[in-house]
């Protein structure tokens, strides 16, 4: 007999929603097979069986469950199920689910407080366990119901509860982690007037808040800019994809050009080892690049880009963007980067200062295209062409601006003849 007991799936949560069992009680599993669905404070992630057997389920979906918490147990045959089940039961570890509606997991909470719908609408779902999504999909439904009415009742005017005690700021992303599953309400400072209206942080803010924190703390940022003349980039876009078979836009274009300065720019992929006297530099080029798509902030990590194609990394970039648009990352996803790319392109957006990661040496920010008019290089007439700021922030304790102007003209030189980067196959 093999006791399964929750695994520690990342470093930053204390406890996590366990939203499903893959395999029904005293079901047969293979070792390998999926097993389980537990949620995190940013993804969702499938864990498989350890070893083979027979499933004895002890825990049941829509638990909050810490790493080491006892789930089941994997008997070898019917008569070890058998014998099991005639024991006594064992007190749970944890509170069971509420009887007679479906599980809120906290992240399903967060949201809904987010989006002020109450619990009740939720609980009245038909469906076993009420994850974030299912959240999306009735507020969804609400608005489009609330669109087709024929006349709109006039809104009313927000309550305000009485003002419970503030709790102390967490100071560490495993102390914000811990509490988001309980979903605090934000406490009124004494001298909030009336009609202030209070909202807790989703428990994917906190995620981020716990990192910028972390980063402003920790971090000696300094900060320089390149302009890029993207002209021909974006032009080439169009061909790129066609030849992809998905999106090649300036982003994916960016991400390329940066892992292939792996190479000649280490320093910049580098870490600050642990007693801060030296650097860690790993194998490889992981860009993590950011996605806010409505569902939160995501920074999926693009592994061994250095030795990917522009084709490939244009359609992992696609593959989470996707993911980032339903909030539905698994934690490997989201873990080993060693750079950062953060985009910030939409429409005006002419600079950005990203956030280093702790653990990281550098981000780079991509703005968005800007047109400029610009003399001919032959002085004869002026052309229209498209320019962007890139970015980058850098821990001074690891590199200094000779680098990371490195860095920066090097993929600026890239970005400026696109087809340097297409290579041989997409």
């Amino acid at each position: 007999m093999t006791e399964y007991r929750m695994p520690k799936v990342n470093t930053n949560d204390a406890a996590y929603t366990l939203l499903g069992w893959l395999v029904e009680d005293g079901g047969k599993v293979a070792e390998g097979e999926p097993l389980l669905e537990v949620e995190t404070s940013k993804a969702v992630e499938e864990l498989a069986a350890p070893s083979g057997g027979l499933l004895e389920l002890l825990v049941p979906a829509g638990r909050e469950c810490a790493p080491g918490e006892l789930l089941a147990r994997l008997h070898p045959d019917a008569a070890s199920l058998d014998a099991a089940r005639r024991q006594p039961a064992a007190a749970a570890d944890s509170p069971a689910p509420a009887a007679g509606g479906p599980v809120l997991t906290a992240p399903a909470r967060s949201r809904l407080a987010e989006l002020g719908i109450p619990e009740s609408a939720a609980l009245a779902l038909d469906v076993p366990v009420v994850r974030r999504a299912e959240v999306d999909r009735l507020a969804a439904r609400l608005a489009a119901a609330e669109q087709t009415r024929p006349e709109a009742a006039a809104p009313e005017a927000p309550q305000t509860a009485p003002a419970p005690q503030a709790a102390p700021a967490p100071q560490t992303a495993q102390a914000l982690a811990a509490q988001a599953a309980q979903a605090p309400q934000a406490a009124p400072a004494e001298q909030d007037p009336p009609g202030t209206v209070l909202a807790p942080l989703s428990r994917n803010q906190r995620a981020v808040a716990a990192t910028v924190t972390a980063s402003h703390r920790e971090v000696p940022t300094a900060f320089t800019a390149v302009d890029v003349d993207v002209t021909d980039a974006l032009a080439s876009g169009r061909e790129l994809a066609a030849a992809a078979g998905t999106l090649v836009g300036l982003a994916e274009l960016t991400a390329a050009a940066l892992a292939t300065r792996r190479a000649t720019d280490p320093a910049c992929f580098a870490a600050l080892t642990a007693d801060g006297t030296g650097t860690r530099l790993v194998p490889g080029a992981h860009i993590g690049v950011t996605f806010d798509l409505g569902a939160g902030l995501f920074v999926p990590v693009l592994h061994d880009a250095d030795r990917s194609s522009l084709g490939e990394l244009s359609r992992a970039m696609m593959g989470h963007r996707m993911a980032a648009l339903r909030g539905a990352f698994r934690d490997r996803d989201l873990q080993g980067a060693n750079i950062t790319l953060t985009l910030h392109t939409d429409p005006g957006v002419a600079l950005a200062l990203p956030v280093v990661f702790p653990g990281q040496a550098c981000a780079l920010s991509l703005a968005a295209p800007r047109t400029v008019v610009l003399p001919d290089p032959d002085g004869t007439g002026f052309r229209a062409r498209s320019l962007v700021h890139l970015g980058a922030a850098f821990d001074h304790r690891l590199l200094n601006g000779r680098q990371v102007v490195s860095l920066l003209t090097g993929v600026k030189t890239l970005l400026e003849a696109p087809h340097r980067l297409a290579g041989e196959t997409l």
